[in-house]
């Protein structure tokens, strides 16, 4: 306990043996008032003076990075308000879109300009292909897709998008009944990735060089519909395959929890038959300093030019060996990402 409480709890105790009186109690109850107000004001002044040194070196780091002060005070602000860790903001896509969606409905006269800056700077402008999209903002311009109606789908294209619209061309030369206020399901296939569809009500409709163009506020709400089970990464790492009494050494084109690829030479065209559709084996995988040992079957034959590949799905992986495969798949992709900002700074 604070020594000053001690002192005081002491006075209070030869107060009340040598007899209680209104004068006493009230000189108590002041210096407990007086004590407490200074560890009160103690404790919060630390605080501030915590909060300003954190700020300090958001601000540092964030100005290296290339923001300018008044966007990095956006980023601060906002965050504290909506309880985000600021400095996910200029790491994490969805946390920083999350601050900037909050921040812009705060101020409707937001500098477009200054949150395209914070974005390219950030490297948040374009999603690279092995990252899920995570809004509606991160779909690429010139994307196609399926207005989808009750009678029939009809073909539509991203051709514009800003931080509160994206505008979408109707292709169909067949005219569409659809009307300003109505909701629409909009599905499209994101190459190398999954299928999206989103929800959306449309703001405006208007004509531009013969074409309709439904104007749709941003969402969040992105159903991503995945193609494959599990998230593949391109990746290359060494394999040992065990099949008919026969052992191959291979290195692997891209990985997932469920399964790998791997291609081999058409110039070796005695152990391109060994694999069949539909063959089992056995697999090493060599990760870092780990092998993981599991069996796998042949699910998918692919004819390149150069070269025959083989896709793998992994059969009774244990569960120690599923999660290695998951950490690396993240660090990697963590790696890829880091990668790709420095690519396109």
């Amino acid at each position: 306990m604070d020594e000053r409480v001690n002192i005081l709890v002491e006075a209070f105790k030869r107060t009340t043996e040598k007899g209680v009186s209104i004068e006493g109690i009230l000189i108590v109850i002041f210096l407990f008032s007086a004590i407490a107000g200074i560890i009160l004001f103690s404790y919060n002044f630390k605080n501030i003076l915590e909060k300003r040194r954190l700020k300090k070196l958001f601000i540092d780091t964030a100005r290296e990075i290339g923001l300018t002060t008044e966007e990095v005070e956006i980023l601060w602000n906002t965050a504290h308000k909506i309880n985000r860790d600021p400095y996910l903001a200029l790491e994490v896509k969805q946390t920083f879109e999350k601050i900037i969606d909050t921040y812009i409905k705060e101020n409707p006269n937001f500098d477009q300009e200054k949150i395209r800056h914070m974005r390219k700077v950030l490297g948040f402008d374009i999603v690279p292909p092995f990252m899920p999209l995570t809004t509606t903002k991160d779909i690429d311009l010139f994307q196609s897709g399926n207005l989808i109606l009750e009678d029939r789908r009809v073909d539509v294209a991203l051709v514009d998008k800003d931080e509160l619209y994206m505008y979408w061309a109707v292709l169909d030369p067949v005219p569409v009944r659809i009307e300003k206020g109505e909701k629409v399901l909009i599905s499209f296939i994101r190459n190398n990735d999954a299928i999206y569809r989103f929800e959306s009500i449309i703001e405006d409709i208007y004509k531009e060089n013969d074409r309709t163009i439904l104007k749709l506020p941003h969402t969040f709400h992105l159903e991503r519909i995945q193609r494959r089970k599990d998230i593949r990464i391109p990746v290359t790492i060494p394999i040992k395959i065990y099949i008919k009494d026969l052992s191959f050494s291979f290195k692997t084109e891209d990985l997932s929890i469920s399964g790998l690829k791997f291609c081999i030479p058409k110039t070796e065209d005695n152990n391109i038959k060994i694999f069949n559709l539909g063959a089992e084996l056995n697999l090493e995988i060599y990760i870092e300093n780990k092998i993981i040992e599991t069996e796998g079957k042949i699910k998918n034959i692919y004819d390149r030019e150069d070269r025959i590949c083989f896709g793998i799905q992994f059969i009774n992986l244990k569960k120690e060996y599923s999660k290695i495969l998951e950490d690396f798949i993240k660090v990697k992709q963590m790696e890829f990402l880091k990668q790709y900002k420095k690519t396109k700074g």
